[in-house]
């Protein structure tokens, strides 16, 4: 079980998936669950591994979904007596298994360094893929001429701006420095993907111009919303390398930035942020069980 559980993790860690890894940490018997006993789920909330059945297993895939959103570690505790004690790291649930027994499981995200996706040749992309690099983010850019005498420390080029090699964007960063280029193709293709984080390098006109541009071409206005453009910190950077230095820092800012979702100082969590996600979309096909507060499918009245 090992063994296949490490060539799981070393399958999404490649692929650039997010995931959470649970384990029992701590048992009191009856339960099936036993101490060491681990399982990875991924965000469409398959589990793979063993960390216990019945009520256990919902549980551990409703916090492991809220982990991987939230990029922070939770310790689970189930037992016959519940509780009420919770923080953003701790949650007490009724064991309502006939084995009333008593587990805690401790749940991490793993969260790969991200996919950068820069589309464009000019001296900031340049710059900027040299920098990620650096950083050890997974670098991709995609301009038509362009070679790795350019770009000698990048992971993927393309020549020419098509978004549909890449399959998974859950953890995926598109900058668009493009520069004169293609500009409006180039964000307007951008923006069609599901990436949380689309910048275009451009002048305050400029942007304004874009977006003009893309409500014309059918992009709601919450997507273009969404477009960050200019895109960086306000650091007052000159420079190319001070330009791609401020892009650089946002990402990294986005993607370490704790993502509340609903919890607040006192612990206590919204409906929505407690509602599991496949796909970036709410689940609408389950109820949530009154006894031990855990996702059950409406069609076939078991555990998500």
């Amino acid at each position: 079980m090992f063994n296949e559980l490490a060539l799981q993790i070393e399958k999404h860690l490649a692929q650039g998936s997010n995931f959470a890894i649970a384990q029992v940490v701590d048992r009191i018997a009856p339960s099936s669950g036993k101490i060491g006993d681990k399982a990875i789920i991924l965000e469409t909330g398959e589990l793979i591994g063993w960390i216990g059945g019945g009520c256990v297993r919902g549980i551990v895939i409703k916090e492991a979904l809220d982990v991987i959103r939230n990029k922070r570690y939770r310790r689970v505790r189930i037992s016959p007596q519940g509780g009420t004690r919770e923080t953003a790291s701790f949650k007490e649930y009724v064991m309502s298994c006939q084995s009333k027994g008593t587990l805690e499981i401790m749940i991490e995200p793993v969260i790969p360094q991200p996919e950068l996706i820069v589309v464009g040749k000019s001296n900031i992309a340049r710059k900027l893929v040299q920098m990620a690099s650096v950083a050890d983010f997974r670098v991709s850019v995609m301009a038509s001429n362009a070679d790795v005498q350019m770009f000698p420390s990048v992971n993927s080029l393309y020549y020419r701006v098509d978004f549909k090699v890449f399959k998974n964007f859950s953890n995926t960063y598109i900058i668009i420095t493009t520069q004169g280029e293609d500009d409006e193709s180039s964000v307007k293709k951008a923006l069609e993907t599901s990436a949380k984080y689309v910048g275009f390098v451009a002048s305050r006109k400029k942007a304004e111009d874009i977006k003009s541009y893309l409500k014309a071409e059918g992009i709601t206005d919450k997507r273009i919303g969404q477009l960050r453009s200019p895109v960086g910190l306000d650091i007052n950077a000159k420079l190319a390398s001070e330009v791609a230095i401020s892009i650089l820092a946002d990402v990294i800012e986005d993607f370490r930035k704790e993502q509340t979702n609903g919890v607040s100082c006192c612990g206590s969590t919204s409906a929505a942020a407690t509602e599991p996600m496949v796909n970036d979309k709410f689940v609408e096909d389950y109820y949530i069980n009154p006894v031990c507060n855990v996702p059950v499918s409406k069609k076939t009245r078991s555990m998500f």
